[in-house]
């Protein structure tokens, strides 16, 4: 399915997981192989970095997250903001 939609242009390449290790290294992917690496918990902090309130509850129906509400954070001098 995936392989096609490549083919087709159909999905975006930074869209389709066929290419999501194309440029893990090949050391990375054999410690995941050999489940030393544990890449749910890898991209859930990258979403939660990326300001996404991940579930806790291993479902699909508990998708599509939700992205928190951004907190612009300002510079201050003194205590006066900038």
């Amino acid at each position: 399915m995936y392989n096609k939609a490549a083919e087709l242009g159909t999905i975006p390449d930074d869209m389709n997981p066929i290419f999501l290790f194309s440029i893990t290294h090949s050391h990375l992917l054999l410690r995941i192989v050999a489940d030393e690496i544990d890449v749910v918990a890898l991209a859930k902090r990258e979403l939660e970095n990326r300001g996404y309130d991940i579930p806790k509850v291993k479902t699909k129906s508990s998708l599509p997250l939700v992205k928190k509400t951004a907190v612009k954070k300002t510079a201050t001098k003194k205590g006066k903001t900038l």
